[in-house]
């Protein structure tokens, strides 16, 4: 029993020194520099946007939308293992205590995210309400007593073996949270927030009750917290190597086109290999579609010249410094070692695709420029874009690659 009750101490302390092992590597690198420059332009853009707000801005909309989904994304910290299956499911009913420790870890981090966003919607709220900033400790501790609602709640929804109740779970929660937010932002009629709070303590008694007579879904809970481990690793390991991470692939056969443009024979080896790399492995394709697309719908709606050309700088940054750890992918493989090859021409044929990636999202930043903006200013992205794929790939990439290889030894 005794080894039972230190179970969460242990795990936990575990879970904080594989956690500072890779912060040190993040928080000491460039990528902290243009996060730290990409937040103070935003600021000072978003500064300057709050200005023009009124009382006819929809803010009731807008935060219900970002609070809701801050609100309904509750994911519970259980730091559970693969093993825990075998060892732990036999004594479900005696781990009451390491749950409960759980949630309140869970609690306090999700806490701190609201505060973060709280303070960033603030700045919107009072220019739009005018009823000024004081109103942030009645909205946060509001925030926090739903934000524990939905931690609960969703415990309890975990235990079904129906994915589509937990599909139907997300959506309900959402809308319930969007919709109290609403009201509360815009002063509705105060008993119109107290129906919605009775159907959320209604909910919460049900499912309170009939989870009861259910036991822990272990293989979900396991697989949850599995892939919030991945998605760390996967983060950290833009910084260094992570030797446990665990990479998916895909065929995406669509874009078999592309490779005919990297041309045939022996000297193009290594350009075909990082290419299907790219391709099919979906850390490195989805963080560069993502990033696109991201960066493609910020530059959409904005219509300074210096802020479209930062804003594309920074994506592209973000993307080619993101994708430099595809040149260690294969370093583990033994057969690429078998390939009869000049070991420069890996590094080269890796700097060859990584240019091209950073060329085409180049070109669709121009693009959506060229549709939202001007002319002169989709020529001046596109040009200073251009220059800079050239200048990251000739003049950063190789220190930083010798920088990872030094890392590896």
């Amino acid at each position: 029993m005794k080894k039972i009750e230190n179970l969460w101490r242990e795990r936990l302390q575990l879970f904080s020194q594989e956690l500072r092992r890779y912060l040190k590597y993040i928080f000491n690198d460039h990528l902290l520099f243009v996060a730290i420059f990409g937040i103070a332009g935003g600021a000072y853009y978003y500064s300057q946007w709050v200005k023009t707000l009124d009382t006819s801005f929809p803010i009731g909309w807008v935060m219900g939308l970002i609070l809701g989904i801050l609100l309904t994304v509750s994911p519970r910290f259980t730091l559970l293992k693969e093993a825990d299956k075998v060892f732990l499911l036999p004594i479900e009913s005696k781990l009451k205590g390491y749950f409960k420790k759980s949630l309140s870890l869970s609690f306090f981090i999700q806490a701190y995210v609201l505060l973060v966003g709280l303070a960033i919607l603030m700045p919107m709220y009072v220019a739009a309400t005018r009823h000024g900033f004081r109103s942030f400790i009645y909205l946060y501790f509001i925030l926090l007593a739903v934000k524990y609602w939905n931690l609960v709640l969703q415990w309890q929804v975990l235990k079904y073996q129906d994915s589509n109740i937990l599909l139907m779970d997300g959506i309900i929660r959402f809308a319930l949270n969007a919709v109290l937010i609403f009201f509360i932002t815009v002063d509705a009629p105060l008993w119109l927030a107290a129906v919605v709070a009775a159907v959320m303590a209604g909910l919460l008694v049900y499912f309170y009750k009939a989870g009861k007579e259910k036991t822990l879904n272990w293989d979900r809970l396991i697989e949850l917290e599995e892939k919030r481990l991945m998605a760390f690793y996967r983060f950290a390991n833009l910084f260094t190597d992570v030797p446990k991470l665990k990479g998916q692939v895909k065929r995406r056969s669509w874009l078999d086109f592309s490779l005919k443009f990297l041309g045939y024979g022996q000297t193009h080896s290594f350009s075909y290999l990082y290419a299907r790399t790219f391709i099919r492995t979906n850390a490195y394709f989805g963080l560069f579609a993502r990033l696109t697309i991201i960066g493609a719908i910020l530059l959409y709606v904005s219509d300074q010249r210096y802020l479209l050309i930062g804003l594309s700088l920074l994506f592209l940054y973000l993307t080619g410094f993101q994708l430099i750890p595809m040149v260690q992918h294969h370093d583990l493989k033994i057969w690429v070692r078998l390939y009869p090859l000049n070991p420069k021409l890996k590094i080269e044929s890796f700097m060859k695709v990584l240019r091209i990636c950073l060329l085409i999202q180049a070109i669709i930043f121009s693009i959506v420029v060229f549709v939202s903006s001007t002319y002169l200013n989709g020529i001046y992205t596109l040009v200073i874009n251009v220059i800079f794929s050239f200048i990251f790939v000739k003049l950063y990439l190789p220190g930083r690659i010798r920088r990872l290889v030094s890392e590896r030894i």
